[in-house]
């Protein structure tokens, strides 16, 4: 990944997360597959289907960003106090403080 396009896809993602990070989202991470984009949201506790939505509409808003792209949101759960590095992808865009 050259690094405009890290720098483009790390602005669009924490522009795309505005108003929709809630207290129990632990990190958001993202990567490149080939001419997919993936997106992992790391949640503490149970993922609720409000919380699965509002990830959707940040695919979606992430992707109007790109022409090309495909976006993959993943929602895991990990659970406090467990590290965050083995649940993560290449480039995090957010990370709660613990």
């Amino acid at each position: 990944m050259n690094k405009d396009f890290r720098i483009r896809l790390l602005l669009a993602l924490q522009a795309s997360l505005l108003g929709y990070v809630s207290a129990n989202i632990r990190s958001v991470s993202c990567g490149v597959a080939g001419e997919n984009i993936l997106v992992q949201v790391v949640f503490d506790g149970a993922i609720t289907d409000e919380d699965r939505e509002a990830m959707d509409e940040v695919g979606s808003e992430l992707a109007s960003h790109f022409e090309h792209e495909l976006v993959d949101m993943q929602c895991v759960r990990t659970d406090a106090p467990k590290p965050l590095c083995d649940s993560t992808l290449e480039l995090r865009a957010y990370q709660r403080r613990e």
